[in-house]
C-alpha cells in the first residue's frame, strides 16, 4: 500500500501477458521501494471512476490491545480510518478499515496524487438477520470507487493521498516517479479487472466474483498478494455500555486464508479475489504460490503471493468458484442447520430507513416520545466543529451556530437530537413541480471515536437550519449484523497449499 511497503524491491514477475481488454494491472512500482503499483493501460479524463464495480470495505472493529500487535504490518501500512469509510459506529474504542483493491495495492502521495476515493454503499444484499445464515458472515460495505483526480495517461501509475500526517509519521516524501511502458506492463503486468463483483448465485453466500471476460484455461486471473496475521490478532474486546466486556472475532477472519493448525492467515488484498465463494461441485479456480514467494511465517516484511488460476475455460458471467476445503465445508453446513433468527426485528436496519421515503420527515424528541425509532436506531448529522466556536463551548453549557454545508462530509458524521422541525417556502423542482423542504434545529454530540480536537468541549452544540440531507439514521455500535453473536466466522482453507512450515498445532478456538 505505501511507499514503504515492501522493504526490498518486488522481485521480477513471470511473464503474464494482460489481455488488450485489460485496463488495469499491478506491477512493480515506479517508487523507489514501492513494492507493488497500481497501473491503467489506458487513458483517463479527470472524474472518471477507475473501478467502476468498486472496492469492498470491511471495518475492523476494536480490536484486543494484547493481541493487535499480531497485526501491527496491517494496521500501520494498510488499513484507513474507519470514520472516512463508514464505520463510525461499528466500534466504541477504534475502527480501521480494510479496502482490498486500489485502497491497499496504490501508492501514496501527499501532492503528486492523482485518484480519489468517494464513499461505499452500504447493504446487506436481502440476507436479513432474520431470514438468512448468511447475515453478519459478509461487509455490507461495498462499492467504493475511486476516481481520477486530473487526467491520466496510459501507463500512468495511480496514486491515493494517505494525507501529510500518516508520511511524516513514517518519514516518507513523494519521491521520485519513473514511468513505466505500456507494453511491458501489458507483458509483465498482473491483469486487475479479469473479475468482477455482484450477488452470488449460492444461497446465503452474499457478493461473489464473475468474469468480466473470456478467460483461458491455465490462465493467471488474478494477483493475490497477501499480508501475514496472527489469529489470536483478530480478536474483539466489546466494552457494552452496562461495563461488562464480551470476546468476539472480527469479520475480517472471513476474508483471509488458513489452516485450522496453525496460528497464522494470511489476508489477500488485491481487487475481486475476497469475493471468489466456495463450490467443491463446481470449483474453477485454484490458487498456486507465484514463484519466488518468500514462505517466511512471522515476518513483517516477507514477499507472500499467490496466483488466481483458471482450472478451465471460464466464459464471461461465469462465477468464479474456489474449493475452501472440506473443514469449511463441514464448519458452513453446520451453522446454517443450527442457526436460528435473530430476535431483532429485520425492519431496524438503519440503511432501509435512509431510502425509504415514510422516513423523509425526521421525527423530533418530542414525537418520539410517542413515536419513537427502532431501539438500535439513532440520528447523525454532518457537523465540523468551527475553531471559532471552541472557547465559546468552553465557557457555556451550549452555543448556537448556523449550519453549513460544506459540512458534509464522511468523517465529520456525529450523533444529534433533532429538537425542531420547520417548512421553508416552497420552492419549484427543474420539473415545475412545487418542493416543500424542511430544516432542522438540532442537538450534536460527540462520538467514541471523535478526533480530539473535534470533541465539543461541553458535551454538545446548538444548530439551526440544519438541512435534511445533512441527517442520517445509524445504528448503535455492536448491533450491526457483523455484531451478531451467531454470524458465520471461519478462515478460508487453503489445503495443501499452505506452508508445511507454518503448522504450529495451535487449533482455532
Amino acid at each position: 500500500m505505501s511507499s514503504s511497503d515492501h522493504q526490498a524491491n518486488v522481485p521480477n514477475i513471470q511473464q503474464n501477458r494482460a489481455s488488450g481488454k485489460c485496463t488495469l494491472v499491478m506491477a512493480p512500482s515506479g517508487l523507489e521501494n514501492g513494492g507493488w503499483g497500481i497501473f491503467t493501460l489506458t487513458p483517463r479524463i479527470k472524474d472518471e471512476v477507475l473501478n467502476q464495480y468498486g472496492d469492498v470495505v470491511i471495518q475492523i472493529t476494536d480490536p484486543n490491545p494484547h493481541t493487535a500487535a499480531g497485526m501491527r504490518r496491517l494496521v500501520w501500512d494498510y488499513l484507513w480510518e474507519g470514520q472516512l469509510l463508514a464505520g463510525h459506529y461499528e466500534g466504541f474504542q477504534r475502527v480501521y478499515s480494510a479496502v482490498p483493491g486500489i485502497g491497499s495495492l496504490a501508492n501514496g502521495r501527499t501532492k503528486g496524487y492523482n485518484a480519489v476515493g468517494g464513499y461505499p454503499a452500504v447493504g446487506n444484499l436481502g440476507l436479513d438477520r432474520g431470514l438468512s445464515p448468511g447475515a453478519g458472515a459478509f461487509t455490507r460495505y461495498d462499492n467504493y470507487t475511486w476516481t481520477a483526480s486530473k487526467d491520466l495517461d496510459a501507463g500512468d501509475e495511480i496514486f491515493v493521498s494517505y494525507g501529510e500526517h500518516w508520511m511524516n509519521e513514517r518519514s516518507l516524501t513523494d519521491g521520485t516517479v519513473w514511468k513505466r511502458d505500456v507494453s511491458d506492463l501489458r507483458q509483465f503486468g498482473y491483469c486487475l479487472d479479469n473479475i468482477i463483483p455482484g450477488t452470488s448465485l449460492i444461497e446465503h453466500a452474499g457478493r461473489g466474483a464473475f468474469a468480466s471476460r473470456d478467460l483461458e484455461q491455465d490462465s493467471i486471473i488474478a494477483p493475490v498478494p497477501l499480508l501475514s496475521l496472527s489469529r489470536s490478532s483478530l480478536e474483539i474486546l466489546k466494552e457494552r455500555q452496562d461495563g461488562t466486556v464480551e470476546k468476539a472475532t472480527q469479520l475480517l477472519l472471513n476474508y483471509c486464508y488458513g489452516h485450522a493448525n496453525s496460528s497464522t492467515l494470511l489476508f489477500p488484498y488485491s481487487n475481486g479475489v475476497n469475493m471468489v465463494n466456495h463450490h467443491s461441485a463446481k470449483v474453477n479456480v485454484k490458487l498456486r504460490w507465484r514463484e519466488g514467494s518468500e514462505l517466511m511465517p512471522h515476518s513483517l516484511y516477507a514477499k507472500y503471493m499467490l496466483e488466481m488460476v483458471a482450472l478451465r475455460d471460464i466464459s464471461k458471467g461465469e462465477e468464479i468458484y474456489l474449493d475452501y476445503g472440506s473443514e469449511w465445508e463441514e464448519a458452513w453446513k453446520t451453522h446454517v442447520d443450527n442457526w436460528r433468527p435473530d430476535p431483532v426485528d429485520v425492519k431496524h436496519y438503519a440503511h432501509k430507513m435512509n431510502t425509504d421515503a415514510k422516513f423523509s420527515v425526521i421525527r423530533t424528541l418530542e414525537e418520539q416520545h410517542t413515536n419513537p425509532y427502532p431501539d438500535s436506531i439513532f440520528t447523525s448529522c454532518y457537523y465540523k466543529l468551527e475553531p471559532n466556536a471552541i472557547d465559546k463551548l468552553k465557557t457555556t453549557k451550549q452555543s448556537v451556530g448556523i449550519y453549513n454545508p460544506g459540512m458534509i462530509a464522511p468523517r465529520n458524521l456525529r450523533p444529534c437530537l433533532v429538537i425542531q422541525r420547520r417548512e421553508l417556502p416552497a420552492s419549484s423542482s427543474r420539473e415545475g413541480k412545487e418542493e416543500q423542504q424542511m430544516v432542522y434545529t438540532v442537538h450534536v454530540l460527540n462520538r467514541p471515536t471523535l478526533d480530539a480536537a473535534q470533541r465539543i468541549p461541553r458535551g454538545h452544540r446548538h444548530l439551526v437550519n440544519v438541512p435534511r440531507n445533512a441527517i442520517l439514521f445509524s445504528e448503535k455500535t455492536y448491533t450491526s449484523d457483523q455484531h451478531l453473536v451467531n454470524a458465520f466466522r471461519k478462515e478460508i482453507g487453503l489445503g495443501d497449499a499452505f506452508p508445511e512450515q507454518w503448522i504450529d498445532h495451535q487449533t482455532a478456538q
